[in-house]
């Protein structure tokens, strides 16, 4: 043992060694001692730096330096320690020491008399460093720039020198993001390589051992923008605002500045492209349960919705002043929803408010909660239509606008002034009528073949008589089983009229549309429409300029077999008569009697172009086109 003399040897729980010293004097302190070495060497590390940090009040910490075979000595007093090793200017990797032996459990080392002795011998693993130079785009170097570097586990940072240089140093083994940036935010901070988006950037591999160098920085001058904000009403300055920057492109990013207490605020650090700004209430001042009106969110210039928002231009190292803001507090709007007569509550009712001046702008709707209460927050000030959307297990209820209106041209208006809260906005909700029926196919073989296209076939539900609250026409999507329904009918007159995507449909028990009168809270099943297979005729109209236009000319459809006859206007240029019997018909293309010799007390027509076709069940006859010839100079197209 050299110096140290005789000995006696036992070890400890803990897995230490401690030596019990005979001594010819007592020991005013414990001795620590033990040996700093390579994990994969074994070597010896010189010159590490061993601490005993003191965990009780008034104790003293100790250090030492390990000597050229890495040993080192502490003298302790009695009590709790935490023991940290490190190498200046290396890349071994710093180690901390607790009494449990882990460095991540945060255990203590304990000293418990002042005549022991313990040995504790650490390992170091060694890391990686990166290396590289900071630049601005005239190739200047940028001292005092910030570089940071990021792993899943490990953060750290450091500054460039004069030449703007930096060593990133005790690495442990892993990808980095590399970024380097400035505190003044005059250069546009970025991330390696080349990119301002963390979304680009490259992870840099560090190994053991190794020194990655060349991870080098070209920084650009950065934009700023700045203004103020201030309330509409006295034009008073407001703190705490936030200001949002959002840069526009495939990898937007945004910024957000708060005013100070003169309404000032500073975006700084800006990439140069075109941005969106916008101000917002305070942090804090959107959640839900405050108890007065707050600012409105706002785009510039002085927009409440993101479409009207004008983008502003920013150039590098320019700074665009006088992007000014002056706020207005939202409008709120609370009432109830509940059924007529019972007054039951309406849960996870939709509220919806519309501005009348404000058609594209879409502000945020809400929800009933169980006691079928609601509020509306956010509202600029102005006239609203409040309407509603309800679930599907209130679907029988009849959905209204404001004040019982069924439309949203009869539905009342709704005036919000800034600032203030309309309480009592109401809605009673009576039971509507449900109806349905199915269109189907009477021929048993295509009846199940068929399949109906539920993104196309509707039936058409049309209010007959006359509704003071303003009842509007319906589609009801037929499944592609033929089923359709409708629930919350008010009550009144219909007509319910299949509009199909099949051309070649015949319907059978005329008359179409089918009509009803129905009666609030009734329950109409068996609304059913039968059609039967046929075929279709289409094809386009052509007239030369000088002939008559397709106002002045009819199709006639004549069919060979029933020996009846059809007449057809041309709303178009391409035609197509649907729901033809299957068999032989001529067609013909001939001018309207009644506006082509409006003088004349009879009616004469001229054929310019007829076609014999066959219609086939189950198909369309397609490209039977038709033309009405030029006519010849100096003679009438009649």
């Amino acid at each position: 043992m050299g110096n140290f003399g005789a000995a006696m040897y036992r070890f400890t729980s803990a897995g230490l060694l401690i030596i019990g010293l005979i001594l010819p004097a007592p020991v005013r302190a414990a001795e620590v001692s033990g040996r700093i070495t390579d994990s994969d060497t074994g070597e010896g590390i010189p010159r590490a730096v061993v601490r005993a940090l003191a965990q009780d009040q008034g104790q003293p910490s100790a250090q030492a330096l390990t000597d050229r075979r890495g040993r080192y000595l502490l003298d302790l007093l009695r009590g709790r320690y935490r023991i940290q090793v490190e190498v200046p200017d290396s890349n071994y990797l710093p180690r901390q020491y607790g009494g449990s032996g882990d460095a991540e459990a945060g255990g203590f080392l304990h000293i418990p008399t002042f005549d022991s002795f313990i040995v504790l011998d650490l390992s170091l693993t060694m890391g990686g460093s990166i290396a590289g130079r900071v630049r601005d785009e005239g190739e200047v170097p940028l001292a005092k720039a910030t570089i940071r570097a990021e792993s899943a586990v490990h953060r750290v940072s450091t500054a460039t020198g004069e030449d703007g240089s930096y060593l990133l140093s005790e690495l442990p083994p892993g990808e980095f993001l590399i970024s380097a940036g400035t505190r003044d935010q005059r250069y546009v901070s970025a991330y390696y390589p080349e990119s301002s988006h963390r979304e680009d950037a490259r992870p840099v591999a560090v190994e053991q051992r190794r020194k990655l160098t060349g991870i080098d920085f070209v920084l650009q001058r950065a934009g700023a923008i700045r203004g103020r904000i201030r309330a509409l009403k006295g034009m008073e300055p407001l703190e705490g605002v936030r200001v949002f920057a959002e840069k526009q492109g495939d990898s937007p990013i945004s910024r957000v500045a708060t005013s100070d207490s003169q309404g000032r605020y500073r975006l700084a650090g800006l990439s140069p492209g075109s941005y969106l700004l916008s101000a917002g209430p305070p942090e804090g001042d959107e959640r839900p349960g405050r108890q007065q009106p707050g600012w409105l969110r706002q785009f510039y210039p002085q927009q409440f919705h993101r479409e009207s928002a004008v983008a502003l231009d920013l150039e590098s190292g320019l700074t665009l002043s006088g992007i000014d803001f002056t706020l207005l507090q939202e409008c709120w709007i609370s009432g109830r929803v509940v059924t007529l007569g019972d007054e039951e509550p309406l849960e996870e009712v939709q509220v919806i408010p519309q501005p009348v001046m404000l058609p594209d702008f879409s502000p945020a709707r809400t929800r009933t909660d169980g006691s079928g209460d609601f509020l509306l927050q956010g509202l600029p000030p102005g006239n609203y239509t409040l309407g509603m959307l309800l679930p599907a297990r209130h679907r029988r209820l009849i959905r209204v606008y404001y004040r019982d209106k069924l439309s949203l041209d009869r539905a009342d208006r709704i005036e919000l002034e800034e600032g203030k809260a309309l309480r009592d906005i109401d809605f009673n909700l009576a039971a509507g009528a449900s109806l349905s029926g199915r269109v189907g196919i009477e021929e048993p073989e295509a009846e199940l073949e068929y399949q109906w296209d539920s993104s196309r076939d509707v039936v058409e539900l049309a209010r007959l008589d006359f509704d003071p609250r303003g009842s509007e026409d319906r589609q009801l999507r037929v499944e592609e089983d033929g089923s359709f329904r409708v629930d919350g009918t008010p009550g009144g007159r219909y007509s319910l009229t299949p509009r199909l995507s099949d051309p070649n449909l015949i319907a059978l028990r005329s008359p179409l549309p089918r009509v009803v009168t129905v009666v609030e809270g009734d329950l109409l099943q068996e609304l059913d429409f039968a059609f039967r297979i046929g075929g279709s005729i289409s094809g386009s109209v052509e007239s030369a300029s000088e002939a008559p236009g397709l106002n002045q000319l009819q199709i006639v459809l004549i069919n060979f077999v029933e020996n009846t006859s059809s007449v057809f206007d041309l709303p178009s240029p391409q035609y197509t008569l649907a729901g033809l019997s299957p068999g032989r018909y001529f067609l013909a293309l001939r001018s309207k009697p009644d506006t082509t010799h409006p003088s004349r007390g009879y009616g004469v027509s001229q054929v310019f172009d007829s076609r014999l076709v066959e219609v086939v069940k189950g198909a369309g006859t397609s490209n039977v086109d038709l033309r009405v010839p030029p006519t010849p100079a100096g003679r009438s197209p009649f």
